[in-house]
């Protein structure tokens, strides 16, 4: 997992803990995804890959629905990001972040839906409104430069 800063910009371990999970959210994702791709072809179709890395603790269809789901949001918002451009860099920044905000935002919403734990649902509630206010904050810059 990436290092993860010791303070963010405004200095709260709160955010450390967000930026943490959402690592191994996306560390999971991918570990999800891969053994799913090898679960559905050649000799290994119909095989328990349980003990694949990022398969433990899964729990049937309703943990691998969830996995997929944060599969689309990250790939959504990846593409969002690379195409996101501007004038200026700091108008390709702002763009960018906007993209990477809603990215948080909705893997924040996917945890809201298919989460059990009340902490980590929580924390997601908490991504979803921090998240939500460095969008509003970018897209008002933006709009007051021209971007």
């Amino acid at each position: 997992m990436a290092k993860v800063a010791p303070q963010c910009q405004d200095g709260t371990e709160k955010m450390r803990k967000t930026t943490t999970i959402l690592a191994a959210i996306a560390a999971l994702s991918v570990g999800a995804a891969t053994a799913s791709a090898q679960s559905n072809q050649g000799p290994m179709k119909g095989m328990d890959h349980s003990a694949m890395p990022g398969m433990k603790g899964m729990k049937g269809d309703h943990n691998m629905m969830a996995m997929n789901d944060y599969m689309a949001a990250i790939k959504k918002m990846d593409q969002a990001m690379m195409s996101a451009k501007g004038s200026t860099p700091d108008v390709t920044f702002a763009r960018k972040m906007m993209a990477h905000h809603q990215g948080a935002i909705d893997m924040a919403q996917i945890q809201l839906r298919h989460g059990s734990d009340a902490d980590a649902k929580m924390i997601a509630q908490q991504t979803i409104d921090e998240n939500t206010k460095g969008k509003a904050e970018l897209q008002a810059w933006l709009k007051a430069h021209g971007g």
